[in-house]
């Protein structure tokens, strides 16, 4: 086995000015949009440097990022970790980190993993803050005096700073609005300007998370449609958002030819969300949220259509779709795992009625419509333990801003602060931190928080950063090959127990890797729930067919025994997501697919991962000791959808397994 690669030198110091600066240009050709107005104006005048104090103002004291900065365990603050530490690395997304987050995602969740990639994490989200506030500020600023337009664009954006997610769509939206808003006169120039903005804005999104690159990149297109000279200006926004990507790409030290990989990845990424992780927690008694977005959709919507009046036709409509796909957006992001937490993400659409270019005579209609959104997303708010205190906290925000400038600063505490915190809960015990210091080490299935606790640990990630995202087959051979690869994948693994998700078996969290897992890997230690695992040569044969069995429904499946010296593997045919139901997804959750073991055991499982061979009996001497075995002991399998039992095609392998 080759010596484990070195990691390379964190580009992040290096490149971080460069990036700031093509992020830059939305908040500077937002200002600039900023509206010059008369002295005899009886609402005042601000222009140029009252502008820009302004909108930091309003920034400031709406303050988006008040979780800590310092690193911490758990399965959401390790893939948070996980994307600062793959830049500080020097890691490879789409080949060696898989996610949906990108190379810019530390923007979005910020860490104090290394000085470098906080100072860049920290002006992304900034940036983002920034181009915000200004669009919701000029937009206020037609029809109301500055004053109250601060104060509206202050409390609004608190409600749309507690939401969990980045708001680019919003940003896009805000851009178009603009735009389409502009008189005849300057209607050019505004198209020109949103080609150009909008370009740069959708290719650093796609950077941050492929999803909301998609969202945002639609919704510019969609405004461009609305504009003069259509044509030309698509062109440009395209070329923009070409070179945009490309550049920006480079900049974080990705190489050019993973690009293809990053998105194909990560669009797999996201098909295999809509298709493996939809619930629904909060039952029929909580739909209100969701009729509050179709509601508010189809409301402000028209409303949009209306606020554009005299304008051409096309502008209209445009403006009336972009606020469309921006529910669209927040309804999906709500509806897939619909419980509180994902279902916050409504104030985000508190933005949309601050950024609509309301008519003087829609003042009250859309005042009352802000109002509503606000009182709803306070209301989804308040059922996460957000009271109004913590929701309407301008100096708060304003103390947490002065905190993450001082951590930017002065990162050393926090970054040790989390190694000590990150230690402390994991307790990861010390004979597996010594063994593997100087070993290049993937963390099984989800913390990667603790390669980031200990630095003498190499990171060799197998492709999807946290096995339960390994939603597809393509992301399921890659992780196994990953774990095959002696030359590029890990020689050591940490292994925590039964660490899993919606009731998912973890011998199934991307079958094929586990079984690449088995094969090329020997337990060396142990100790509370971890497990230490080493490379070892490929103990696996060929595997053999054993033959199919069918079942009607009403037949539980029976399972062959394993020959002797042989893994059992089996091959789920009949539970895929199809083309009808695929088409359905776009409007609907996927339904739960489930197998029940022997009777007795129902476990959710990934539908397009089901015919990549899931473990069902190890022989006992190539096992892994409890409780981290592989082995089920599978006697009779039943396939059921949405809990109804289905017909199945069940294909059985037996693979040979030497003893470690």
């Amino acid at each position: 086995m080759s010596e484990p690669r070195e990691p390379r030198v964190e580009p992040a110091l290096i490149i971080g000015a460069a990036v700031a600066q093509r992020a830059q240009t939305i908040f500077t050709a937002t200002a600039r949009a900023l509206p010059r107005r008369p002295s005899s104006d009886i609402r005042g005048s601000y222009r140029g440097a009252g502008a820009v104090v302004l909108v930091v103002a309003v920034a400031v004291f709406s303050w988006w990022i008040e979780g800590s900065l310092t690193p911490a365990a758990s399965l959401d603050n390790s893939w948070a970790v996980g994307l600062s530490l793959a830049i500080a690395r020097g890691l490879v997304f789409g080949k060696q980190v898989v996610f949906t987050y990108g190379p810019l995602g530390l923007a979005a969740v910020p860490r104090a993993v290394s000085p470098g990639t906080l100072v860049l994490g920290l002006i992304g989200a900034a940036t983002m803050w920034l181009a915000l506030s200004a669009l919701v500020l000029r937009a206020l600023r037609r029809r109301l005096p500055w004053p109250i337009a601060v104060l509206v664009a202050i409390l609004g954006l608190n409600i749309v700073a507690s939401a969990p997610v980045p708001m680019l769509d919003e940003i896009a939206f805000g851009l178009v609005a603009v735009t389409l808003a502009q008189p005849p006169a300057r209607a050019r120039q505004a198209a020109r300007t949103l080609a150009v903005t909008g370009g740069v804005l959708a290719g650093l999104a796609l950077l941050v998370k492929l999803n909301d690159g998609i969202g945002t990149t639609a919704i510019i297109a969609v405004g461009l449609l609305g504009c003069v000279n259509r044509r030309r200006h698509l062109t440009i926004g395209a070329l923009t958002f070409v070179l945009t990507t490309v550049l920006a790409w480079l900049a974080l030290g990705q190489p050019l030819n993973a690009l293809p990989d990053y998105i194909r990845t990560g669009i797999s990424l996201v098909q295999g969300y809509v298709d493996a992780m939809g619930y629904n927690l909060l039952g029929a008694g909580a739909q209100w949220e969701l009729l509050t977005v179709i509601l508010s959709a189809v409301v402000l919507s028209a409303a949009a259509w209306l606020s554009l009046s005299g304008a051409p036709l096309r502008s209209r409509i445009a403006l009336g779709v972009c606020v469309l796909i921006v529910h669209y957006l927040v309804a999906r992001e709500m509806f897939i795992r619909y419980e509180a937490g994902h279902a916050s993400v409504i104030a985000l659409l508190v933005a949309v009625p601050l950024l609509i270019p309301w008519q003087r005579r829609q003042l009250a209609t859309g005042s009352a419509i802000a109002v509503g959104l606000a009182v709803a997303a306070l209301a989804v708010l308040g059922t996460t333990g957000v009271g109004l205190g913590t929701v309407f906290d301008p100096f708060g925000r304003e103390s947490a801003l002065v905190s993450d400038i001082n951590t930017m600063f002065s990162p050393q505490p926090a970054i040790d602060a989390g190694r000590i915190n990150v230690e402390a809960i994991d307790g990861v015990p010390v004979s597996i931190v010594d063994a593997f210091n100087g070993h290049c080490v993937n963390a099984e299935p989800v913390e990667v928080s603790a390669i980031f606790a200990f630095p003498s640990w190499r990171w060799c990630p197998i492709g999807a950063m946290q096995s339960y995202s390994a939603y597809t087959t393509e992301l399921d051979n890659l992780d196994a090959a990953s774990y095959a690869n002696a030359q590029s994948g890990p020689d050591r693994v940490l292994r925590q127990v039964d660490a899993t998700i919606d009731g998912r078996n973890p011998t199934w969290e991307s079958p094929a890797a586990m079984l690449s897992l088995l094969c090329h890997f020997k337990e060396i230690g142990r100790g509370g729930q971890w497990q230490a695992l080493a490379r070892i040569p490929d103990r696996c044969g060929k595997p053999r067919l054993l033959g199919t069995v069918h079942s009607n429904g009403a037949d539980i499946a029976a399972v062959p025994a394993a020959p002797p010296g042989d893994v059992l593997v089996a091959q789920v045919h009949g539970l895929q997501i199809h083309r009808l139901e695929r088409l359905k997804t776009l409007i609907e959750r996927a339904a739960i697919r489930s197998l029940v073991i022997n009777d007795v055991v129902t476990f959710r499982v990934v539908p397009d991962t089901l015919t990549d061979g899931l473990i069902l009996d190890v022989p006992g001497y190539a096992d892994y000791r409890t409780p981290f075995g592989f082995n089920l002991a599978v006697s009779k399998i039943e396939a059921e959808i949405n809990q109804i039992p289905v017909a199945v095609s069940i294909t059985f392998e037996a693979v040979p397994i030497r003893r470690a």
